[in-house]
Parts: structure tokens; C-alpha cells; sequence
């Protein structure tokens, strides 16, 4: 079969999957769903599209592209510039402003969650929207980050008292991420289990702790403690992997091909656990909208339904792990390697697909009810004023409609897959020869599928 024909059959399939998927509602925090479809033909039709896919592949992508892919692309801007300098001191000093107004609504404001701003900054803005973010525009969080702000300028202080100079930034510490799997999983208990995550001063409380064990964490081990602790810093810089957008060693900002960083991401152990929580998280907050979840815990109020809620956490999260430990034990069958070992090598190509649950999730969360944002920051401690003139602003519920949301939710679902496959092909590729790579990633790519269509299923609400 020629080359041509055989990528007029590998177009034609995608084609015909994507021509089958209707455009289905989904979640977001708030259970919105838009268009609900017959759940079969949207997952028939996304698993379809990934199983092409990796015909695809197989058939075209014979040599490891993202390696090479990450260490080229154009040079756009050298932020080690004196203006460059100045412009990140800036934005530190802007995350810190924001940090503090949070802290300060949350503690001091309005303890209605309806009109205090501490819930749409850190459930909308921040968690929702500097996801989206970072897959789309690199590592923005570094350049806020308040935390390792406020860790580098203690240290700095404390060289100055003793009349030293401030020792370099370690920015791996003890090898190990268990730190941020910790944290990342006590903010999604906190936002997916807890039953009062929406009261400002639960907020306040959990981001106290939160901030206690960073600050704290950083005067103990030292200012890399943030940099591998942080929960958030650690998820926003895995998603920046996929960006075209990257800031290499050297500071210079520049253009590359999407999902090239997922092929340098740094071996750092608990990597594997820290993505899976993260996956796990998303997939129970779309299981809590089905009406499996609603027959046991739909009537639960108070710490019963975070008794409940922590326990399906954990459940749903140990059952995505162990699904890809399955794909993992099978591959290491394959090619009689240890499953520890391609469990490290083939973490990150879920990246992914955490990228497009939080898409398809939150997209219409972020568009719609993201729009308090403009009301909340005229009066962000719900006291009645208005600061700028935006207290009056009413929520446009028509700014994108149903069909644009649904479109988006069921692409981000079908394309998060494929750019999965094809990252675990080309590290497939880079390990194995042709035609043992295609047939290790046999296991994955059930893996994916089954990723795919219990997402979509559970995005409609079956």
C-alpha cells in the first residue's frame, strides 16, 4: 500500500469519527449541561477517532519527533534584559497585592460566599483558569507565584541580617514530589469533597494551612521546597510542557512545536501518583454529576457527604490508577522490561489528557460564571462597594452559546486523547523499534479509549 493511500485511509477514518460526534454537553463546577446527545454515539465516536489515530501513527510516524522538536523553535525574547527584570519584578509583586487581597476577603470579608470575591478568584480564576493558561501560554504561574516570592525574599533577608550572600535556589531538593502530591490532593479534597467549599472563610482556613506549610516548608529546607511542594506550581508547570510557548535554561522565551516539553518534563519520582490524583480528581467531579452518585449520596448534606464524597475520591482515583497500571504490567510484557520503569518513562503522556478534562470540565464554568469576576472586584469583601464602577454588571449567559460550548467540550475530550497517543508513540519510538513500539502501545491505547468513552459519559451525566 502506498504512502499516499495509506494516508487517504488514516484521513477518511478521522473523518468519519468526528463526523459521528455530535457535540454533548458537560460539567462544569457549577453542573451545567448543555445539549444532551445520546451518550453511545458521542463515546462510539471519540474512541473511534483515537483508534484511527493510532493507525496513523503507526503508519506514518516512524521516528521520535518531540525530542528533537524541544531543543529547536524561535527565539522570541531573552527575559535575563534588564526590562525583562523589571517587568517579572512587577509581577511578583502583583501576585503578592492579590495573594494578600484574597487572604484579607476571606478572613475579613463578607462571610457570604455570594458576594465575596474569595470564591471565584480561587475556583474560577485561579484553579480553572491558569490551567487553561499554562497549555496555552507556558509557565505563567512562575511569574506570580506569591509563595516563591515571598520564600526568596526571606531568604535574601536572612543573608543580608548575617551578612552573606543568598544561597542559589535548589529546584529539586530530595528527589521526590510527594510534597505536591500532598498538597494538590488536599486542595481537590478541599474543592470536590469538602461540603463547604464555598464559604469564605473555609477558604481562608485551607489556603492558612496551605500557605503555612509552603512558607514554612521553604525556612526549614530551603527556597526549592516551594518549587517541588507547591501542588499548584508543579501542575501548572506540567500543562506548560504542552505549550508552544517555553522559557528554556538559558531565559530566552521561545516558540516550539505543542507537546514537545512532555518529551524533557524532569525524571522526579511521584510524578506518576501526582498526575493520576490529578486525572482521578477529574474524573470524580464528572461521576458526581451521574445519577449513580446522586442515588448514594444525592440527599447527604454536611460532613456525611464529605465522608462520602473523600471515599469516592479515593475510589474513583485508585480506579484510574489502576487502570493504567494494567496498561503498564501488559506493556512490560511486551518488551520484557520492568513495569516501574515504563510507568516512570510513560507518565507524562497523560499531561493530556488532565489538560482536556479540565476543558471540558470547565470551559462554560470559566466563560459564564466567570463573569462575577467583574462584579467581585469592585466589591471583593462584599461590603457594598464599587470600586470600579462594575457593580451593577450583569452575566451575559448568551456570550457563547450551547452548541460553541458543547463543540469545544467534545474536542477538547477527542483531541486531549489523540495528542496522548501520539505522545506515548513517539516515546514508544525513541525506545523500541517500529514495529515492537506499535505493538507495546496496544495497552495504552485500550487505556485511552477507555479514558475517552468514560468521559464522555460520565461529561453527559449516564
Amino acid at each position: 500500500m502506498t504512502r499516499r493511500r495509506r494516508l487517504g485511509i488514516a484521513t477518511v477514518l478521522a473523518g468519519v469519527a468526528m463526523a459521528g460526534a455530535t457535540p454533548a454537553g458537560a460539567h462544569g463546577i457549577g453542573g451545567r449541561t448543555d445539549l444532551p446527545l445520546p451518550a453511545w454515539q458521542l463515546a462510539w465516536a471519540a474512541g473511534f477517532a483515537v483508534a484511527s489515530s493510532f493507525v496513523a501513527l503507526g503508519a506514518f510516524w516512524s521516528q521520535p519527533r518531540l525530542v528533537a522538536a524541544a531543543d529547536g523553535g524561535r527565539n522570541l525574547v531573552d527575559t535575563r534584559r534588564p526590562v525583562i527584570r523589571r517587568l517579572e519584578f512587577l509581577t511578583k509583586s502583583i501576585g503578592v497585592f492579590l495573594f494578600g487581597v484574597l487572604m484579607w476577603a476571606a478572613w475579613r470579608g463578607n462571610p457570604n460566599g455570594a458576594v465575596n470575591i474569595a470564591g471565584d478568584a480561587l475556583l474560577i480564576w485561579f484553579w480553572v483558569g491558569l490551567q487553561l493558561f499554562s497549555f496555552l501560554f507556558g509557565d505563567v504561574w512562575r511569574m506570580f507565584n506569591p509563595y516563591v516570592t515571598i520564600a526568596d525574599s526571606g531568604a535574601w533577608v536572612r543573608a543580608k541580617i548575617r551578612g552573606e550572600e543568598a544561597a542559589p535556589i535548589e529546584e529539586t531538593g530530595p528527589l521526590s514530589l510527594w510534597p505536591a502530591v500532598a498538597a494538590i490532593f488536599a486542595y481537590l479534597w478541599f474543592e470536590l469533597a469538602y461540603h463547604s467549599t464555598d464559604s469564605p472563610r473555609s477558604i481562608a482556613v485551607f489556603l492558612t494551612v496551605y500557605s503555612v506549610a509552603m512558607i514554612g516548608g521553604a525556612g526549614v529546607e530551603g527556597r526549592g521546597w516551594v518549587r517541588r511542594a507547591d501542588g499548584f506550581a508543579v501542575l501548572f508547570t506540567k500543562l506548560a510542557a504542552m505549550s508552544p510557548i517555553h522559557r528554556d535554561d538559558d531565559g530566552r522565551l521561545r516558540l516550539r512545536s505543542p507537546l514537545a516539553g512532555l518529551s524533557t518534563l524532569p525524571d522526579i519520582p511521584a510524578t506518576v501518583p501526582f498526575i493520576l490524583v490529578v486525572l482521578g480528581s477529574t474524573t470524580f467531579d464528572g461521576f458526581t454529576r451521574s445519577s449513580v452518585w446522586l442515588d448514594i449520596a444525592g440527599e447527604q448534606t454536611g460532613w456525611g457527604r464529605t465522608v462520602s464524597s473523600t471515599i469516592g475520591l479515593l475510589v474513583i482515583t485508585g480506579l484510574v490508577a489502576m487502570a493504567y497500571s494494567v496498561a503498564i504490567s501488559a506493556m512490560a510484557n511486551i518488551t520484557s522490561e520492568e513495569s516501574a520503569e515504563l510507568s516512570r518513562v510513560f507518565g507524562p503522556t497523560l499531561v493530556p489528557i488532565a489538560a482536556a478534562y479540565a476543558v471540558a470540565h470547565y470551559f462554560s464554568f470559566l466563560v459564564l460564571t466567570g463573569q462575577r469576576m467583574f462584579i467581585r472586584i469592585s466589591d471583593p469583601a462584599g461590603r457594598g462597594w464599587d470600586l470600579f464602577g462594575t457593580a451593577d454588571y450583569a452575566i451575559d449567559w448568551t456570550i457563547v452559546s450551547p452548541a460553541t460550548i458543547a463543540w469545544v467540550q467534545t474536542l477538547a475530550i477527542a483531541i486531549g486523547h489523540v495528542a496522548g497517543v501520539a505522545t506515548a508513540h513517539d516515546v514508544a519510538i525513541s525506545r523500541y523499534d517500529h514495529r515492537l513500539a506499535v505493538r507495546s502501545q496496544y495497552p495504552m491505547l485500550a487505556v485511552m479509549i477507555l479514558y475517552t468513552v468514560l468521559g464522555l459519559f460520565l461529561l453527559l451525566g449516564a
